[in-house]
């Protein structure tokens, strides 16, 4: 037996035992390998993987002026030990002032237990004790702010000091940490919390979603269980890859969104593929091969689309970038193995039982309504999660209701062509697509208008990270971050450095160091600067703390005023070859990595499109299709990107989605997005004209082949959409703000591409292209005819028919 999709889908169905016993193994395997080398492949940093200007800044200062610090110090100091960082304790108080008896004792008391909660624990977080810093006071007298040095990377250990805060948060007492490690901690919680979450409205969502595309309750749950065990399947993956690649905390959240929506929608796409072969008269291992070579081709083909996708993320020299890349590639590279061997095994075991235990409407959508209140009560899920549900539900139901009413009402026919077709069904999809196809140049326009018209608030864009405003306002970290800043004019230790490399001794340097000096404190951007020259190591440094959140846009503002002005204007005569000025801090960071990704952006955009359009012309041999699709994708994204900016940025009905409005996007998010989103897009499309071009090929009638593919892969994609916007609803739905804008954009664009795209775009281009719609150029003939559609039915009934009779 060749080696083939069919060919492993047959075996599978004729040997299901062992492909199944092989899955349970890898799971096994998986399983061992998350719970033993999991958390070390996660430790991986974030930030550029090339040495960028913040960089420059903070290495220059650490070296040069290294070598003054530790000249004098004694030879005993453990220069070995693990790098540190400072963390901020502020605490405030509404009665006794620093200073005064009471709150000194309460203060040694805290800093008895911060050290007690470490042993207790055996964890070493603080460097020395606590009562070896010294606090400064605010001008009110009525808050202390010590910063203390913490060992980097103990952020996973944090929560014995956190608690210790919130004992102490008592009888007038406000005690808070504010620093990396502690704020690292706190959005790892709420990562954690909105996986759960996500989880967890993806699957229940989607479990009520499969009940009502296939009627049956097995066949709802096997995608669900696909989608997980391509999900462990993949951990247990990254725990191997983390070890040789930077990845972190956040990629079992992207791999587990992805996974919850490839492996259902792949399992969904054969599934259906498989009912429809038995529909038509097949025997159960003839169905299994006909899904594999025909849904199970086009699953593959998807997936290597996503794949291509995702590997424009690798390019990026952004860790976080890799490591969102690198954990959607592994699961959907599984979630396509699980597709085309688990299912076919499974069905090899159950047959038709996969469609046992109806489920009809009034059903499920009572099971449904009851699981959502009880996971409300038990779960804590708010109002948000209730409108979500009642929302699926509702569309679920006007869908339904409007199939019925439409059904057995509609003539088919698209205007000369005609074909007797033993599969023309009526219904709304074969309506709503004879209706475009008679306009086609009218909805064309409609279509176009609408996406181009929420494509053009992507313009708007501003780019940055989220930071410490941005967290839930319950969260302490939050409340200790405003305090800070209305106390102190800052809202965490993260100051701007300026390093100023040259001849600091020098006159004119000198001159121009005092202005700057000078132009810094005038700034509304910046406080008084800390400055520090020595003309011993021809360095000079400036450290300015930056009000309100250093990771907003108005901080980010003014690191690109500093560089770009306030420098420019100092040193205005000098020499540019006799000094350099590097600038650094967290803020600087953000800058230069949003710098970074708008260079690599026209990198990624022209080796996805070019991937993808390859991967087109192999599967289809079309130069039309190809080009038509890529650029009906651009056009879904690009809307996606609009609502994005529209939304939290503009606050566009943001209180009625729950979302915290941000004054930026982050600098991440459209270069993930398009990545995800073009691959994901192609799942439909490849699908779609996967059956469209089947059809051609077996009638050569291009305008009844488009409505044949749509009536039949619309209620599959329309399923397969609401899956997919149910799993990135979940994810919307959580506390943290990328979370949010991604979770929606996703879901907002594969809702776009589910219905404009697909009922509006699609038929109307193709019914203009008409028969050059599989066009292909002579000199592309050479091209490998690599088919997806597998064997028509027709063309199938046609050879078994013409098979000798066995011999009696």
């Amino acid at each position: 037996m060749r080696i083939s999709v069919e060919g492993i889908a047959s075996f599978s169905g004729r040997r299901p035992w062992w492909v199944v016993a092989g899955w349970v193994l890898a799971l096994v395997a998986a399983g061992a390998l998350a719970s033993t080398m999991l958390e070390s492949a996660l430790e991986g940093g974030q930030g550029p993987t090339q040495v960028l200007e913040y960089q420059e800044a903070q290495t220059l200062i650490n070296e040069r002026f290294g070598e003054i610090d530790g000249a004098g110090q004694q030879q005993d100091v453990d220069e070995t030990g693990p790098p540190s960082s400072s963390e901020f304790v502020l605490i405030v108080s509404e009665g006794p002032k620093p200073g005064e008896a009471a709150f000194d004792e309460f203060l040694a008391e805290f800093g008895d237990e911060i050290d007690h909660a470490q042993e207790e624990h055996e964890v070493e977080i603080l460097i020395g004790s606590f009562s070896d810093y010294e606090g400064q006071v605010s001008q009110d007298g009525t808050t202390l702010l010590t910063s203390v040095n913490v060992h980097e990377g103990s952020a996973s250990e944090f929560e014995p000091l956190l608690h210790v805060a919130e004992e102490f948060t008592r009888d007038g007492y406000e005690v808070y940490f504010i620093g990396n490690e502690s704020i690292q901690h706190v959005f790892g919680e709420l990562a954690e919390s909105d996986l759960v979450t996500g989880e967890t409205i993806g699957i229940a969502v989607a479990i009520i979603i499969l009940a009502m595309v296939f009627g049956a309750v097995v066949a709802a749950f096997i995608p669900i269980i696909l989608a997980i065990a391509a999900i462990f399947t993949g951990i247990g993956i990254t725990a191997i890859v983390g070890q040789v690649v930077e990845l972190n905390e956040f990629v079992p959240n992207i791999l587990t969104m992805m996974g919850l929506a490839v492996g259902i929608d792949y399992a969904l796409f054969i599934l259906s593929r498989y009912k429809e072969e038995r529909e038509r008269g097949r025997e159960k291992q003839d169905a299994i091969e006909a899904a594999g070579g025909s849904a199970g081709r086009a699953v593959v083909f998807s997936g290597l689309t996503v794949v291509l996708a995702l590997l424009g993320m690798l390019i990026i020299p952004v860790r976080e970038f890799q490591a969102f890349g690198a954990g959607a590639i592994i699961v959907v590279f599984v979630a396509v193995i699980v597709g085309i061997t688990l299912l076919p095994a499974l069905i090899g075991i159950l047959g038709d039982k996969v469609y046992a235990v109806r489920a009809p409407l009034p059903l499920t959508g009572g099971l449904f309504i009851v699981g959502a209140v009880a996971l409300t009560l038990t779960a804590g899920f708010g109002p948000d999660v209730i409108m979500v549900s009642a929302g699926v539900m509702l569309i679920l139901v006007v869908l339904t209701v409007i199939r019925k009413v439409t059904n057995n009402k509609w003539s088919f026919g698209l205007g000369t062509e005609s074909v007797t077709d033993p599969d023309a069904e009526s219904g709304l999809w074969n309506t709503l697509t004879v209706s475009v196809m008679r306009r086609p140049y009218m909805s064309l326009i409609a279509a176009s208008v609408v996406l181009l018209f929420l494509a053009y608030f992507y313009l708007d864009l501003e780019k940055g990270t989220s930071g410490i405003s941005v967290l839930p306002d319950e969260i302490p970290a939050k409340k200790g971050f405003q305090t800070l800043d209305e106390k102190f004019g800052f809202g965490s230790d993260a100051p701007a450095l300026v390093a100023i490399d040259g001849d600091v001794g020098s006159e004119p340097i000198a001159s121009a160091l005092t202005k700057l000096e000078t132009l810094i404190a005038d700034d509304a951007g910046l406080q008084a600067a800390q400055v520090r020259i020595e003309p011993s190591v021809n360095l000079a440094s400036f450290t300015s703390n930056i009000p309100g959140d250093p990771q907003n846009q108005t901080a980010l503002t003014t690191i690109r005023r500093l560089r770009g002005e306030l420098i420019p204007e100092a040193f205005a005569g000098i020499p540019e070859g006799s000094y350099e000025a590097f600038v650094g801090g967290s803020s600087a960071e953000v800058v230069d990595s949003v710098k970074v990704t708008d260079e690599y952006l026209p990198i990624v955009f022209a080796s996805v499109l070019s991937l993808s359009f390859i991967l087109l012309l192999l599967a289809f041999r079309s130069l039309t299709i190809s080009i038509a699709s890529i650029l009906m994708n651009l056009l879904s994204v690009g809307a996606a990107y609009g609502l994005v900016v529209l939304v939290f940025q503009k606050g566009f009905l943001i209180d009625v989605f729950g979302f915290e409005q941000v004054d930026q996007i982050e600098f991440w998010l459209p270069l993930f997005m398009f990545s995800i989103l073009f691959g994901l897009s192609m799942d439909y499309h490849v699908f779609m004209l996967s059956r469209i071009k089947e059809r051609y090929d077996e009638t050569g009638l291009a305008s009844e082949s488009v409505a044949f593919g749509l009536r039949k892969t619309a209620s599959i994609i329309t399923g397969a959409a609401l899956i997919m916007v149910a799993v990135f609803g979940g994810f919307a739905l959580g506390d943290i703000a990328f979370f949010q804008s991604m979770g929606f954009g996703l879901g907002a664009a594969v809702l776009l591409d589910a219905t404009i795209v697909r009922s509006l775009l699609v038929p109307s281009v193709m019914r203009i292209l008409g028969q050059s719609a599989w066009y292909l150029p002579s000199w592309l003939e050479w091209i490998p005819n690599i088919s997806i559609e597998g064997q028509s039915p027709a063309a199938a009934s046609s050879e078994k028919a013409a098979e000798p009779a066995p011999a009696d």
